[in-house]
């Protein structure tokens, strides 16, 4: 699981420079336009995105007894206040930064370490090991990058935030 975690932490940080750039594109206008969507508009799917990581890593911090993704971006006291797509994505960077951080140096026996009973907001209680919230943000962001994919297609911009081959290793001749 190490492995692929590292390896999507990578995929994430590269995509993430790629969407910025796509979304400077779009312009502060096409950011902030609302659409017929559940977040109302890019920027505010984007905002949902950068917003979640605070929730997972003090998941992680948490579930690991505040011994891993320790970073002052996850402290209850600091807030996702960006506004900008530059804000934005900065704030994204930074998190996938830290992602690539905790990928390359968290153990296999941390992500499989026993589950914790934790209680959601929604009242409900789960079971969660580190590797399940792992794979969690991994399934959200790619959940996510799904949509902002649909809304680039739809506005007829071209990309590839999510090509197979950003996850292979380029053969070097």
């Amino acid at each position: 699981m190490k492995d692929s975690t590292i390896l999507w932490a990578k995929y994430n940080l590269a995509t993430d420079e790629k969407v910025r750039d796509l979304l400077v594109g779009v312009g502060d206008a096409g950011y902030t336009q609302e659409r017929n969507t559940y977040y109302k508009s890019l920027r505010g799917l984007h905002l949902h995105y950068v917003q979640t990581y605070t929730f997972y890593m003090k998941l992680i911090r948490k579930n690991s007894e505040n011994r891993l993704f320790v970073s002052p971006l996850t402290e209850d006291a600091y807030e996702v206040k960006a506004q900008t797509i530059e804000e934005v994505s900065k704030a994204a960077l930074e998190y996938d930064q830290l992602f690539l951080s905790f990928a390359e140096t968290v153990s296999e026996a941390d992500l499989h370490e026993p589950k914790t009973k934790r209680t959601m907001r929604n009242g409900k209680t789960y079971f969660l090991s580190v590797g399940d919230i792992v794979a969690q943000i991994i399934n959200h962001t790619t959940h996510h990058r799904g949509q902002l994919s649909q809304i680039l297609d739809e506005l007829g911009i071209e990309h590839d935030i999510g090509g197979i081959l950003v996850y292979a290793e380029e053969l070097k001749e």
